[in-house]
């Protein structure tokens, strides 16, 4: 029963697949996106979406063999997102020191930096964006109700 759940992940990832390629027509604005100088060609391109739906199969239809309670909305759902959560879970796996990269060029060791919470980050505006004013202090309003110097601005 799970090659039914393969098969409804596999229609969840080519729907994604669809819509990433009306992007790229849109993108490039005439001729096929795939073609020189917009991207690798015909049959690079052919592969990445044969391996995505690929994928998107086998993660729905495992969870169709393993899960009760598994229906096709969450099978075309989990086929959807499976090519982004296995990118994710690929960017976690660091990369070994002193294996040769596809270029021959052996290069040092990178792992994967771990993330920070979002409360642990500080709020900075973008670049050439001023951010607005924060509430006024407990001093200022204090003053205000006061009759200092914001009344006198009245």
């Amino acid at each position: 029963m799970g090659w039914m759940f393969a098969l409804w992940g596999l229609g969840g990832g080519l729907a994604i697949e669809a819509l990433d390629f009306i992007k790229a027509v849109r993108r490039v604005g005439h001729g096929w996106p795939w073609r020189y100088p917009y991207g690798p060609g015909g049959g690079p391109y052919l592969v990445s979406v044969l391996g995505r739906a690929a994928a998107s199969a086998v993660v729905a239809g495992a969870a169709g063999a393993s899960v009760n309670g598994m229906t096709p909305l969450i099978a075309v759902g989990l086929g959807a997102a499976a090519p982004l959560i296995l990118e994710k879970l690929s960017q976690q796996i660091p990369v070994q020191a002193g294996l040769p990269i596809a270029d021959g060029v052996t290069r040092p060791a990178q792992t994967a930096e771990p993330a920070t919470a979002p409360a642990e980050q500080p709020h900075r505006p973008a670049p050439g964006i001023t951010a607005p004013p924060g509430p006024p202090s407990s001093a200022e309003a204090v003053s205000r109700q006061a009759g200092g110097e914001g009344d006198a601005a009245r």
